[in-house]
């Protein structure tokens, strides 16, 4: 599986029970793949090929997986309850956004994004691009390494704890560009705290950079969340949009004053 879903199949996901190992298969199911077999599923999570089958019968009769063929993939009833997560509920994070985020796409024309932070990833839950934005593979649902994003070094820089225990060990690296060091993030955060949002030119996406900014709610000393905007790294600077940016983060934090994270 790609690192870049950060998902949390393998070791320390209670493999050595049933509920253990149906999540763990849920879990590979969310992945980059939309449909996978019994054989790569069973490889996947470390179970017998017999093992998987049968958790998969109890899955699809539960309603959260169903068969595409001969592989399988996740229901309808798999985003039905994701959906009821608290930042994805009626009133909830996402939907009080969505205005500021639909005015920021409206104004730039370019990707935008919401994300909260998820251990040391950014979890994307909305995305919202048109026909003149750049294409950047990104998607609701996936995960990303904070150091590698515009998103997680916004969050990462105003936690108030630093960066111990907040990032990986091993930074991964996607470009050339990606920060590959503890001594480099740090730098990068002092920056960010310093100008009030954060910048990712080609670190995540080769030809795409990002200017984000964090998203306070009833703690105002902690992110609960980031906006971002993505274009093409060969145009006109991001920088231009440090402006709207920063308003529209203020816009949303004043939304959320009364939102618990």
């Amino acid at each position: 599986m790609e690192l870049q879903q950060t998902r949390r199949t393998g070791a320390g996901s209670g493999l050595d029970t049933s509920a253990g190992k149906a999540l763990a298969l849920l879990d590979a199911l969310g992945g980059p793949r939309a449909a996978m077999g019994v054989s790569e599923l069973a490889k996947v999570v470390s179970v017998p090929k017999s093992t998987a089958h049968r958790l998969l019968v109890v899955l699809i009769e539960s309603g959260y997986v169903c068969r595409v063929g001969d592989k399988y993939a996740l229901s309808t009833r798999a985003f039905e309850l994701g959906n009821q997560v608290a930042v994805a509920r009626a009133n909830g994070l996402r939907d009080r956004a969505m205005p500021v985020l639909t005015e920021l796409y409206a104004q730039t024309r370019e990707a935008v994004h919401l994300a909260v932070p998820v251990g040391s990833s950014v979890l994307y839950v909305e995305k919202l691009f048109g026909p003149e934005s750049v294409r950047i593979d990104t998607a609701v649902g996936m995960r990303r390494p904070q150091h590698a994003t515009a998103l997680g070094k916004a969050m990462l820089a105003f936690s108030g704890s630093g960066i111990g225990g907040m990032v990986p060990a091993r930074y991964f690296r996607f470009t050339a560009f990606t920060i590959a060091t503890p001594d480099l993030l740090g730098r990068a955060l002092i920056r960010v705290r310093q100008q009030g949002y954060a910048t990712d030119f080609e670190e995540a996406f080769l030809g795409v950079s990002c200017i984000a900014v964090p998203v306070f709610g009833g703690r105002a000393d902690r992110p609960v969340a980031a906006l971002s905007l993505s274009a093409g790294a060969g145009g006109r600077s991001i920088l231009r949009y440090r402006a709207v940016m920063l308003r529209a983060a203020e816009q949303l934090s004043g939304h959320l004053n009364t939102l618990v994270a």
